[in-house]
C-alpha cells in the first residue's frame, strides 16, 4: 500500500511539472528588496526559522549566489541564541571557501575568513584552526593591499595564540602596532583603533609582568588621544575622557610596577580628576593600584562606592564582585589588615564556586535549547514539505484524498503523543510535587536546634503560604510577605534560595500560585480566566506563562491530561 501511494504521488508530481514549468514568478526588484540581507537579519535574533526561509528563497530565485547564502545562514547560526552552532558556522564558512563555481568574491570570502576565526577563537579545540585562517585572512588582505584589515587579522592571530601558549604571539601583537602606526602618520582614520590596540596589548604586557614595555605603549596611547582630540571631529562627548581615565587606571599601576612611584602618584591625581573617574565602576583598574601602594583610605572608599554599586547593578554573584573581592583583599593585606582580607578573598572564592555551577547550568540550559532549535528545523522542513506536496497534488482528486488521509493519520498520531506526552509529564509533576513536599516534611521533622536560621524561617514561609493562602492576592510580593513575617525582604529571599533550589522570592510565591491553579483544574469546572483569578494572577497571560514555565504545557492541557 505504501509503495503504491509512493509511485502515484510522483507520477502526479512529474505530471504537474511537465505541465506548470519551473514556477519561477517574474516580480520586480522592488518586491525582491525583502531578501536583500539588510531585512532577513531583522529577524535573526527572534525568528532565525523566517530568516532560513527567506535565505532560501533568495538563493532559488538568484537574488543570492550560493556563497553569499551560506554566509548569511553562517551569520544567523553564529549570531542567533536560538540556532548558534558554531560547528555549522565552521562548516559552511568551509564550504565558501572550498568553493569553485561560483567563486566567492573577495569581500565575501575576507568576510567569510573573519566569521570562522572568532568561531574557531570559542572552543579551545579549534584554535589552532583560528591562528591558521587569521594568519591566511591576513595574508589575503595584504594581497589585497588592505593594510588594516590586515592588521585586524594579525591582532585575532595573536589572541588565540595567546590562549594556547603565553608570549607566542607578542610578535604579532607588535606588528598590528606597527601596520596602524604607518597608517596613522597620514591619515586620522585609523586613530581610534590603534589607540584601542595600545591599550589591549599594555593590558596583555601588564599580565606578564611587562610593566615598562606596558608603561611606553599606554604613554603613547595618551598621545593619540591628545591628537584625537584635537583633529577628530566626530569624536563622541565624553569619549575621550572615559578613554583617558581607563588609560591612566592601568597606566598608575604600572608606573608603580615598574618602580617609578612618584609617576604613579601623579598618573593617579589625573585619573582622579577626570568625569568618567568619578564613577564607580570605572574606579575598578584604579582599586589595583591604590592596593599596590597601601593606600587605606582610598581602597576603602572605592570599596565603598563599588560594593553597593555592583550589588544594585548585578548581583553578588558576578565576576565583577569576585574581582571586587580579590582586589579589596590585595589591599587590605598590604596595609596589614589581614583578617579583613582573608574574609574577603573567602567571600571570592564562594562566588567563584557559584559562578562556576551557574556557568555548568547555563550549558545545560543551551544544550535543552539547541535539541528544541533542532526539532524545529524539523518541524519547519516537514512543513515546507506538506505545502510542496499540497501544491502538486492540488490538480489530481485523487492525490488530493490521499493526501488529506495521510494527513488526517498523522494528526492522530500526533494528537495521541501529544496526550501521551502531556500524561507523562502530568505524572512526573505529580511526582515532583510529591518529592518537594517530602523534603519540607523532613526539613519540619528536623530537631529545632539542628536547622539554621534559615530553613527556620523558609518553615514559617511554608506554614504561612499553606494555612493562610497569602499568595492568592494578586499584590503579594517579596515585601509584603516579609512584612507578615515581621522580618526583612532580604531575610526572606536567601531563606527561600537556601531551601527551595535558588528560587528567588517572587518564583517563590508564583510557583505557589500555579500549583494552586493546577488543583483548581483537577477539581473545578471552572473557567480558566476564574482560576486564574482567584489564584493571584493579574491578568491570563501572565498566569499562561508562569503556568507553561512550571508545568511546561498549557492550562487546558494539563486540565485534560489530569483527567486521563
Amino acid at each position: 500500500m505504501k509503495r503504491l501511494l509512493y509511485i502515484i504521488i510522483v507520477c502526479t508530481a512529474q505530471m504537474i511539472i511537465g505541465c506548470t514549468g519551473n514556477g519561477t514568478s517574474g516580480r520586480g526588484s522592488e518586491a525582491d528588496s525583502i531578501y536583500r540581507w539588510e531585512n532577513i537579519r531583522q529577524y535573526l535574533m527572534e525568528q532565525p526559522e523566517r530568516a532560513f526561509a527567506m535565505i532560501d528563497t533568495a538563493e532559488m530565485r538568484g537574488l543570492a549566489d550560493a556563497n553569499y547564502a551560506n554566509w548569511m545562514r553562517a551569520t544567523i547560526y553564529f549570531n542567533g541564541p536560538k540556532v548558534e552552532d558554531m560547528k555549522k558556522v565552521r562548516a559552511l564558512c568551509q564550504q565558501i571557501l572550498d568553493n569553485q563555481n561560483p567563486v566567492a568574491n573577495n569581500t565575501i570570502r575576507q568576510k567569510t575568513i573573519s566569521l570562522i576565526v572568532t568561531a574557531c577563537n570559542k572552543n579551545p579545540e579549534t584554535y589552532q584552526e583560528a591562528v591558521q585562517y587569521a594568519i591566511k585572512g591576513a595574508e589575503m588582505a595584504h594581497n589585497l593591499g588592505r593594510k588594516l584589515d590586515e592588521a585586524d587579522f594579525y591582532f585575532e592571530a595573536s589572541k588565540v595564540m595567546e590562549h594556547i601558549q603565553t608570549g607566542s604571539g607578542i610578535s604579532y601583537m607588535y606588528r598590528t602596532l606597527d601596520i596602524y602606526r604607518e597608517a596613522a602618520r597620514d591619515s586620522i582614520q585609523p586613530l581610534p583603533n590603534l589607540s584601542y590596540y595600545l591599550g589591549s596589548i599594555a593590558r596583555f604586557l601588564a599580565s606578564t609582568d611587562k610593566y615598562t614595555e606596558a608603561v611606553k605603549l599606554l604613554q603613547e596611547r595618551l598621545q593619540v588621544m591628545a591628537r584625537i582630540e584635537r583633529e577628530y571631529t566626530t569624536a563622541p562627548a565624553g569619549w575621550i575622557d572615559q578613554q583617558r581615565a581607563y588609560t591612566y587606571s592601568v597606566l598608575a599601576y604600572c608606573q608603580h610596577r615598574a618602580g617609578d612611584k612618584a609617576g604613579a602618584r601623579l598618573t593617579a591625581e589625573a585619573f582622579e580628576q577626570t568625569q568618567a573617574g568619578q564613577e564607580p565602576f570605572n574606579q575598578m583598574d584604579i582599586m589595583n593600584y591604590y592596593a599596590l601602594a597601601g593606600n587605606a583610605e582610598r581602597i576603602q572608599k572605592i570599596y565603598d562606592r563599588l560594593e553597593p554599586f555592583i550589588r544594585e547593578k548585578e548581583d553578588t554573584i558576578s565576576q565583577d564582585y569576585a574581582s571586587l573581592m580579590q582586589t579589596y583583599s590585595d589591599g587590605l593585606n598590604t596595609i596589614g589588615r589581614h583578617r579583613e582580607a582573608f574574609q574577603a578573598l573567602t567571600r571570592r572564592q564562594i562566588i567563584n564556586d557559584s559562578l562556576v555551577q551557574r556557568e555548568r547550568h547555563a550549558e545545560t540550559l543551551k544544550y535543552a535549547q539547541q535539541m528544541k532549535t533542532q526539532e524545529k528545523e524539523l518541524q519547519l522542513k516537514d512543513e515546507e514539505m506538506k505545502t510542496t506536496v499540497y501544491r502538486i497534488l492540488s490538480f489530481s482528486l485523487v492525490a488530493i484524498t490521499i493526501v488529506i488521509l495521510i494527513a488526517l493519520w498523522r494528526l492522530a498520531i500526533a494528537h495521541r503523543r501529544v496526550l501521551n506526552k502531556n500524561r507523562e509529564l502530568y505524572d512526573m509533576i505529580v511526582r515532583e510535587q510529591r518529592r518537594e513536599e517530602r523534603e519540607i516534611e523532613q526539613l519540619e521533622q528536623q530537631p529545632e536546634q539542628e536547622r539554621t536560621p534559615a530553613q527556620q524561617l523558609f518553615i514559617r514561609i511554608v506554614e504561612l503560604m499553606d494555612k493562610e493562602k497569602p499568595y492568592t492576592d494578586a499584590e503579594l510580593n517579596r515585601d509584603r510577605l516579609a512584612t507578615m513575617l515581621g522580618t526583612n525582604h532580604r531575610y526572606v529571599d536567601d531563606a527561600i534560595r537556601e531551601c527551595s533550589d535558588n528560587l528567588s522570592t517572587n518564583a517563590f510565591i508564583n510557583s505557589y500560585r500555579v500549583d494552586h491553579a493546577a488543583r483548581l483544574l483537577t477539581d473545578t469546572g471552572d473557567s480558566i480566566s476564574l482560576i486564574a483569578e482567584l489564584s493571584g494572577f493579574a491578568n491570563r497571560t501572565t498566569f499562561n506563562e508562569q503556568f507553561r514555565n512550571r508545568y511546561k504545557m498549557t492550562p487546558s492541557e494539563y486540565r485534560k491530561a489530569a483527567k486521563t
